[in-house]
């Protein structure tokens, strides 16, 4: 007859072991539930916004002077000397208001507000709200050809 051991250490008591499994148990979900946590921040902005988007579609890369940039993060943004970070999407449908954090060039994080529109399924205009070092005019892109 095949005996197994146990993964256990033989000398701990019936409380000990207990505890081993539990913890060995909790750590199972931690991980579990660490897998997760990517889905989640996926989640945050609707799949039609993530992306890049460009002032001249046909050239898909930043040309200061000529052609700005922007890409659409599932948890951010980025364009020219610019990035934020999301918090939740506050409205649905084709205008997000999303409070954010954002940077330009070297300065610090500031705490305002990106407002995302699509006026059509190619085209999204961008304005920030409440950064001293930006005016609050939406600007424009169409969606990259290469996506």
């Amino acid at each position: 007859m095949l005996t197994t051991r146990s993964a256990m250490p033989q000398n701990q008591s019936g409380p000990a072991r207990n505890r081993v499994a539990k913890g060995g148990r909790l750590a199972a979900a931690l991980v579990a539930l660490a897998a997760l946590l990517p889905v989640a921040a996926q989640a945050k902005m609707p799949a039609d916004f993530i992306g890049k988007w460009s002032t001249d579609p046909a050239r898909c890369e930043q040309v200061n002077g000529e052609v700005d940039m922007l890409e659409v993060l599932p948890d951010g943004l980025t364009f020219y000397e610019i990035g934020c970070e999301f918090d939740e999407p506050t409205a649905g449908g084709k205008r997000l208001r999303i409070a954010a954090q954002c940077y330009k060039g070297g300065s610090p994080m500031t705490a305002g507000e990106v407002e995302l529109s699509r006026s059509k399924p190619d085209r999204i205009s961008v304005s920030l709200h409440g950064f001293f070092w930006t005016a609050e005019t939406p600007e424009i892109f169409q969606r990259c050809h290469e996506q």
